[in-house]
């Protein structure tokens, strides 16, 4: 039995790590490819490696200056700040859909659910129509207006907060608490781990976001990171540029997700599986 034992964990830390390699392959291709020396145009399974190490294609990439720069903040402002208001109104909302009781709450619940069934590119012209006519386009407005909150991440919160026992707010209205007071102080800290979740999530959805940008702006000095340094691989095909630009967009992405790691999982078990 022990014998048997053994070889089950062996084989098990066997296909975790087979499979740990598979899932990190492509960063460690775009990590080294980014320091690579040469101007590469054609990638074989291995000539990804650089033979000699070099930061030039950064100091490349951040020698644009000040559009570097303009990008870096567009993609700021569109991500952070759509981040901030989609935690609290969709957590805001959750809350409404999931203990609170009025007329015609499940029809305008099921009305918000059926915008998850409509992909985006189905309406981006509709989008582009409405957006022009209001006069937002190639302006701040028409990333942060649409984007205050997202219906999934409102549907994820109503989920969670489903499951925080009725006793608990019953007991806070006993002692006195209004309608806001719970809601700051008895269910914002009790769904930390489905806040983190949609924090990242959001930021992701919005940092990542190159439709969006590409469509709805017209000038240079309004494009987001990605759309800009995409406008840069246009002037070169050269694998290392491609795989520096990745780099670079890349890493906000992953400060945020370490910052908030340790609720994430959470977030992710609690509020997909219970309605």
């Amino acid at each position: 039995m022990k014998r048997t034992h053994f070889i089950i964990r062996i084989l098990y830390y066997l296909i975790c790590s087979i499979l740990s390699l598979i899932f990190i392959f492509p960063f460690l291709v775009m990590f080294f490819g980014s320091l690579d020396t040469e101007e590469k145009y054609i990638i074989t399974l291995t000539s990804w490696i650089p033979t000699q190490i070099t930061f030039d294609n950064y100091i490349h990439i951040f020698s644009v200056g000040s559009s570097m720069t303009r990008w870096f903040i567009n993609s700021c402002i569109i991500s952070l700040i759509p981040t901030a208001t989609g935690v609290v109104i969709c957590s805001l909302l959750g809350y409404i859909f999931a203990k609170k009781q009025f007329k015609g709450k499940n029809i305008v619940f099921w009305f918000f659910m059926l915008a998850i069934m409509v992909p985006y590119q189905a309406t981006i012209i509709s989008n582009y129509l409405v957006y022009n006519f209001l006069g937002w386009l190639n302006t701040y407005t028409v990333f942060l207006i649409p984007g205050l909150w997202t219906v999934m991440y409102m549907f994820m919160m109503r989920q969670f907060i489903a499951d925080i026992p009725n006793a608990l707010l019953e007991a806070a209205k006993i002692d006195g608490a209004g309608e806001w007071m719970i809601y700051f102080r008895v269910v914002l800290p009790l769904c930390t781990p489905a806040l983190s979740t949609v924090a990242i999530f959001t930021f992701m959805d919005k940092w990542n976001d190159f439709m969006g940008p590409l469509i709805f702006t017209s000038t240079e000095s309004m494009y987001n990171l990605i759309v800009g340094l995409s406008t840069l691989l246009q002037k070169t095909a050269s694998f290392s540029t491609q795989m520096t630009s990745g780099v670079v967009t890349f890493i906000p992405m992953f400060v945020v997700f370490l910052a908030l790691q340790k609720y994430f999982v959470d977030g992710i078990v609690t509020s997909g599986v219970k309605g």
